[in-house]
């Protein structure tokens, strides 16, 4: 092995018809990465085109409906000692980036054949909706390849442990390819149902591939054929706790929740049988709790609710989000607001408070959980309970944790939600910071207001 100060990137990638993405595909890489290399399997845009202009190589690969074999031949193209292979509709930013050259560097002369990082699912508006795990930097050694026609990954294939790095809190791929514009242009070209349907040709018992074919009907929003094939792929596997293949399994039995969650007539007993297998087999999981959560709340139960979201971020904060935990870690602010919801509802107003706060200082300026914590702080006045906050310990509260009241905008936005929530004394305190003339100004903006209303 050379030292690590020669570690070097060669950046792999598979395309075809990728010109929407390629540019920015191999932008990441500029200044970081030895080489790049872009291998096309039939492209008839302008992805080569564009490919050559910004300086990489560009090789032809005939397309025989196998993700690994044209990935393989990418990897064989390269000729540093480390590959990063993202598809073009995945980037790392700029500070990660050079993350990436750091970290390989580090770990050249120490036993690591890959880096695991996170993989953040966006929207075509940039909304973060999962976060996953991925490990696409790794060695380019004979002994490490791709495996699967689809759904492919990285592994040993020479017999060897496969040893990862956990870089998941540093690391971050950003993936596009599931935005609606790029995720319907996959459901419609029909290429992984193909690949799929091929492969349980040969292996019909595979629950691996089924979940993969169940993720292909719900997305085309046949969610009926896609409960039946997630069943159907849960009924085939082992009973045992999954170590194999965690990401697949937590789908499958994910997705199947979410169905079941949004279908009105869902019986608690049909959704807590596939809950319970679940976390029978991935007892590390937060996603399926998170998703109980939302189905009692959705029903009313709250106390339910509340003790499966306690649970789930529980889950979260022992476990990490190394290969579970994709659509929690996604949508953390729901899981917040919902719980937050709960415990108002339970009457647990210092942990409505509490959650409410947390959601705050990510996002200061979140009416609706404001008004729920001010509204609890109202409740919890008005309940005649000695050690009840009173209003003036509430604004300053807010004012040394939360908000800048010396700005306007600030005092206008709690004074707003103090009145929503019907908190007479806090409206008091809020109006007390104001001065006369600003006062007849926000008075008359908040009729308008009302006027329109």
């Amino acid at each position: 092995m050379k030292g690590r100060g020669r570690a070097r990137i060669s950046q792999c990638m598979i395309v075809k018809n990728e010109e929407r993405n390629i540019e920015r595909a191999l932008s990441w890489g500029k200044g970081v990465v030895a080489e790049q290399i872009v291998v096309d399997t039939g492209s008839t845009d302008r992805t080569v085109e564009i490919a050559e202009q910004m300086g990489a190589k560009v090789y032809h690969f005939e397309w025989i409906d196998d993700f690994s074999a044209a990935k393989n031949f990418a990897i064989s193209k390269a000729k540093y000692e480390w590959i990063a292979l993202l598809d073009a509709d995945e980037y790392f930013s700029e500070e990660d980036a050079r993350k990436v050259l750091y970290y390989v560097r580090q770990l050249q002369d120490k036993h690591y054949d890959a880096i695991l990082s996170a993989w953040v699912h966006l929207t075509d508006e940039g909304k973060v909706v999962a976060v996953g795990t991925q490990s696409r930097v790794f060695r380019n050694e004979k002994g490490l390849r791709y495996v699967g026609r689809i759904h492919e990954y990285i592994t040993s294939v020479d017999g060897s442990d496969f040893r990862f790095v956990d870089a998941t809190k540093e690391l971050s791929i950003y993936h596009t390819g599931y935005g609606e514009i790029g995720h319907q242009n996959k459901v419609s070209t029909g290429r992984n149902l193909k690949i799929i349907l091929k492969e349980l040709e040969e292996h019909p018992d595979s629950h691996r591939m089924l979940g993969y074919l169940g993720d292909e009907y719900y997305s085309a929003s046949d969610l009926e054929q896609a409960e039946a094939t997630f069943r159907k792929a849960i009924a085939l596997m082992p009973d045992t706790e999954e170590t194999m293949d965690p990401i697949r399994a937590s789908m499958t039995f994910t997705k199947l929740l979410e169905i079941l969650y949004a279908k009105s007539d869902t019986t608690e007993e049909n959704f807590m049988g596939i809950y319970n297998k679940a976390i029978l087999r991935l007892p590390q999981e937060g996603d399926f709790d998170f998703y109980a959560g939302k189905y009692f709340s959705r029903h009313g139960n709250y106390r339910a609710a509340e003790k499966h979201l306690r649970r789930a971020l529980a889950q979260l904060e022992k476990y990490g989000t190394a290969f579970k935990s994709m659509f929690l870690s996604g949508d953390i602010r729901q899981a917040y607001e919902m719980l937050a919801t709960c415990c108002f509802n339970n009457g647990n107003l210092m942990d409505c408070i509490n959650y409410s706060t947390i959601l705050l200082k990510a996002d200061r300026y979140l009416m609706s959980t404001l008004y729920l914590m001010l509204t609890a702080f109202s409740f919890d006045e008005q309940s005649g309970r000695a050690e009840a906050a009173p209003a003036s310990a509430v604004a300053a509260f807010l004012g040394q944790n939360l908000y800048d009241f010396s700005t306007l905008k600030d005092r206008l936005f709690v004074l707003k939600a103090a009145m929503k929530a019907n908190y007479g004394s806090m409206v008091t305190v809020m109006r007390g910071m104001f001065r006369p003339e600003e006062l007849a100004v926000v008075d008359q903006a908040l009729a308008g207001e009302r006027g329109k209303s």
